[in-house]
């Protein structure tokens, strides 16, 4: 795990563009604080910041140079079956010098050409200088484990594991992108390729951008397997399958040379990767759980230790207060460059900073729900199938029309026609606001000065089209899950708050293996009218997992933020906000005002109110 960064084309001499890329690079430290290093051509600059996980020796340091001397590579990731890749090299004639996956990556390229990447298992941003081509190729994961933006120059583009560096550039700019405004505020967070500057893009996941003299070209490699043919296999057979790829998954990802442990809530994601840890025999797992001092749902240290002690992990657990969190505040909010206003960043940031002083790499139960079918996705599909049996009942259009006025989060029953005619996988695409709960925009258009349109409907109208007609509803919302919500939420804070404390992340859940198989079984194994992930709850049976851990109640990281902001932190809070100055050029203040008025009289607003927190502080980082 690593930072990187770069220029193709760059713009001054060479003197200048070194400067310019060790001042890129000193931005990443915290990404990679082990080694470094950086390559200048008449052309090119390359800069790497190392975290060392596999083959810690200097001979895998970075940028990497094919043997021909006609590749170079700067890369952040690690890609887990690289043994194997290994081996079939081998088999062809390739010799290595080395034992890191770095090097079996850029001699794959040299060898398959682009085609390589369909042979990689794991997380990765890339950049290949290939010398004899004249072109740089950079690429980012099948599912956006790693994060890897880039913006356009005048004679050609920088890019960066991150966007701080990219302002180093001479051609920044840090004009907001109003459109991305109005989603971040709606929905907490910005869909791939845009970010809240208009500058800065993101290189999309499962993407190459290739750049060269002749122009850039950004293009797809990887597609989430909706369109692969569902096997209608017993369900036994498909637990039995699933068991063995989650194993294999779990597996692969121990490959390192570095402690590891694992993030351990009370939840069933993070106990069933212990539970598979325990099965592989693997010994000396440390385990790291965070609780809040205002106890009962804040604190799942209780479960946490009861999967502990089971499986005999090294566990460590802490507290989290309002003034511990008020202390690392700064810290949380300084890598926000790509905001996300979700809660669960603040735990997160805690624990990884807790971990640090044992292990470099934390394995977490992140992507289950997504892949598995988590959420409240059984009363969705309780909906969805209520719509497609009443739909034709005489009548029913009219009590839709009531429902849809009573309860904003049925405003899409209004258009009780357009179900009419549906395929019952077609009904997520319409009834997606009870599915992503943004903003109304009755309340956008009073945040707003000027009037804004409905965040994410293109984006998502283009998702759902992608949903073949064989696939049903369970399946067409977790695609459009994997290709939004999961990586510009999920995975984007996961990777900012561990990297921000020098700790690579390791998700088992989303191997391209086990996607690529419950992407392959009835939608049916996954999610009932009664009960989500439902073939990881009768693996977790079969495995010996409690049942009090199984079948809870899912929590995500319950943090007391609502009740922090009706206390101590209001007024400071409240304070941050409304003297924001940049905040004047696009929001109406005094409704941002009521918004904390309204929380000291019970409304629950801090969701909404940690996202202008965030904003706020990431207008500062980025010198809006």
């Amino acid at each position: 795990m690593c930072g990187i960064c770069g220029e193709f084309n760059y713009e001054g001499s060479k003197e200048e563009a070194s400067s310019r890329i060790k001042r890129m690079m000193s931005l990443l430290s915290h990404r990679g604080p082990d080694d470094e290093g950086f390559f200048i051509d008449d052309k090119v600059v390359l800069g790497h910041k190392r975290l060392s996980i596999i083959d810690l020796s200097k001979g895998a340091s970075q940028p990497m140079f094919s043997p021909s001397k006609k590749c170079v590579l700067v890369y952040n990731g690690e890609i887990y079956n690289f043994k194997e890749i290994r081996e079939e090299l081998e088999k062809k004639g390739e010799f290595f010098t080395t034992k890191s996956d770095s090097e079996v990556l850029l001699r794959a390229y040299e060898v398959w050409g682009l085609d390589f990447v369909q042979k990689l298992n794991g997380m990765w941003a890339f950049a290949i200088y290939d010398t004899q081509k004249k072109q740089i190729i950079l690429s980012r994961d099948r599912i956006g484990e790693k994060p890897f933006y880039f913006a356009h120059t005048k004679k050609g583009i920088v890019f960066s594991s991150e966007i701080p560096p990219l302002f180093e550039s001479r051609s920044s700019s840090n004009e907001i992108d109003r459109k991305a405004l109005a989603e971040c505020v709606a929905c907490r967070y910005v869909l791939a390729p845009r970010t809240l500057l208009k500058w800065v893009k993101k290189i999309p996941p499962g993407h190459f951008l290739i750049v060269s003299d002749k122009g850039v070209k950004l293009f797809p490699y990887y597609k989430v397997p909706l369109q692969s043919e569902i096997n209608h296999i017993k369900e036994e057979e498909s637990l039995s399958k699933f068991s063995e790829i989650f194993e294999k998954s779990v597996k692969r990802r121990l490959v390192s040379d570095v402690p590891i442990g694992v993030l351990l809530s009370g939840g069933i994601d993070s106990s069933a990767v212990v539970a598979a840890l325990n099965y592989l025999k693997v010994e000396g797992i440390s385990t790291f759980t965070v609780g809040f001092e205002e106890g009962g749902d804040f604190d799942e240290r209780e479960q946490a230790l009861l999967i502990s002690k089971m499986y005999g992990t090294k566990h460590t657990d802490f507290l989290i207060s309002a003034d511990k969190f008020v202390e690392g505040l700064q810290g949380i909010l300084r890598h926000q460059d790509d905001p996300v206003a979700d809660l669960a960043l603040l735990p997160l940031y805690y624990l990884c900073r807790e971990a640090k002083s044992s292990v470099k790499v934390l394995l977490s139960g992140q992507g289950a729900d997504e892949v598995l079918g988590g959420y409240h996705l059984e009363r969705i599909l309780r909906q969805i199938k209520a719509i497609y049996l009443l739909r034709k009942i005489p009548l029913m259009g009219l009590v839709a029309g009531i429902y849809s006025k009573v309860d904003r989060k049925r405003s899409y029953l209004k258009n009780w026609k357009e179900f009419k005619s549906l395929k019952i996988g077609e009904f997520p695409a319409k009834i997606r606001y009870d599915l992503t709960y943004p903003l109304s925009s009755k309340k956008m258009n009073c945040l707003f000065k000027d009037r804004v349109e409905p965040p994410f409907d293109r984006t998502l109208d283009a998702f759902y089209a992608e949903v073949p007609g064989h696939r049903g509803p369970i399946d067409a919302i977790l695609g459009t899950l994997i290709k939004g919500w999961l990586p510009d939420n999920l995975l984007n804070h996961s990777d900012k708050m561990s990297m921000a404390n020098s700790i690579e992340i390791r998700c088992p859940f989303l191997d391209p293996e086990l996607i690529e198989f419950l992407f392959s079984i009835p939608e049916g194994y996954k999610v009932t009218t009664r009960e989500t992930k439902r073939l990881l709850r009768k693996w977790a049976l079969k495995k010996g997992v409690p049942e009090k851990i199984i079948f809870r109640k899912k929590k995500g990281f319950p943090i007391p933020w609502e009740k922090w902001l009706k206390g101590k932190l209001h007024i400071q809070v409240k304070e941050r906000v409304l003297s924001t100055k940049w905040f004047e050029d696009y929001f109406n203040m005094a409704e941002i005002g009521k918004i904390f008025d309204e929380q000291l009289e019970g409304r629950e607003n801090g969701i909404l109110i940690w996202n202008f927190l965030i904003l706020s502080h990431w207008g500062e980082i980025m010198g809006v």
